[in-house]
């Protein structure tokens, strides 16, 4: 069990790259006048996680024709290459393996990964199943995969969302130490089913029956309901906020709302989380619901 608390529980990229150009975070994009595809990579692979409800979810707002689900990203993007052989496969483990955190208390270092972690990464990659347990720098990741993309898919028409139950985390100068997040936003955006359970903090009264001692089965059973855990029947719905984040994120370049009954809410505490996600105040403040409706009429 990871007891890994955070401050901030969704980070933004320090750059984007669109075609040839960089634009800083802060810069208001001018929006396209078409939202040409929102990717969604669906590489959970992880119990009641259902990416086709997101993208069904995401069609009620800008068409269904704006939305397609594919493969596992770095899967996808090989085999639409044709690039599914030995020497490619072994380069991205490679790759993926040298953002694995060997140590939270200090930033990831440059480092050629060892032999057994390399057999795992592949088997990963080609299997679909991640031990989420393994800590990534979610930046590092990110830029592994920006690699993939190539022609058009680089457009600003494209907005690519990777699901994946790899635990991400970033670097955060302020305590020198990695904490854990749910997502990492910029190109492409990445969301960790595994960030929902670990970087939001849990009740308060759950880590101080963890510090005496309690037994953690009883703690889970006493505070039910009060943070998301693993095979959560909730974890769908509650995803498709932060989808929507992405979506912001990569349209606007600001994902987020101080409104805590707003779906772009960036919660701290599972219970803010599950308050602006799967609350009764609706989905979004009367600013993002009017800022949205402009957003999916265009």
């Amino acid at each position: 069990m990871l007891l890994v608390v955070t401050k901030q529980c969704s980070h933004l990229s320090d750059n984007l790259r669109f075609d040839r150009y960089t634009i800083q975070v802060g810069a208001m994009k001018p929006i396209p006048q078409n939202l040409g595809v929102i990717c969604l990579y669906d590489g959970a692979g992880v119990e009641n996680f259902d990416t086709r409800q997101i993208g069904e979810y995401l069609g009620q707002w800008f068409g269904p024709d704006c939305v397609q689900i594919r493969s596992e990203f770095v899967r996808h993007h090989l085999r639409s290459h044709g690039r599914m052989d030995e020497q490619t496969l072994e380069s991205r483990a490679r790759d993926i393996c040298k953002a694995r955190i060997e140590d939270p208390a200090n930033p990831l270092e440059k480092r050629e990964p060892n032999p057994e972690q390399l057999v795992q990464e592949r088997k990963w990659l080609l299997q679909g199943v991640v031990n989420r347990e393994v800590f990534y720098d979610g930046l590092a990741l990110q830029r592994t995969y920006l690699e993939l993309l190539v022609g058009e898919e680089t457009s600003l028409e494209f907005v690519h969302i990777v699901f994946t139950n790899r635990l991400i985390g970033t670097w955060d100068q302020s305590d020198r130490r990695y904490h854990a997040r749910v997502s990492v936003y910029g190109w492409p955006s990445v969301i960790s089913t595994t960030g929902v359970v670990e970087a939001p903090a849990r009740p308060r009264e759950y880590y101080f029956g963890f510090m005496a001692g309690l037994d953690e089965r009883q703690l889970r059973e006493e505070l039910a309901g009060r943070f998301i855990d693993y095979g959560d029947p909730r974890l769908t719905d509650l995803l498709k906020g932060y989808t929507m984040q992405a979506v912001f994120y990569h349209l606007l370049g600001d994902p987020f709302c101080d409104n805590p009954d707003c779906r772009l809410f960036n919660a701290h505490w599972q219970e803010q989380m599950i308050r602006a996600q799967l609350g009764p105040g609706g989905e979004f403040c009367s600013k993002h619901q009017k800022l949205l409706k402009e957003l999916a009429d265009k």
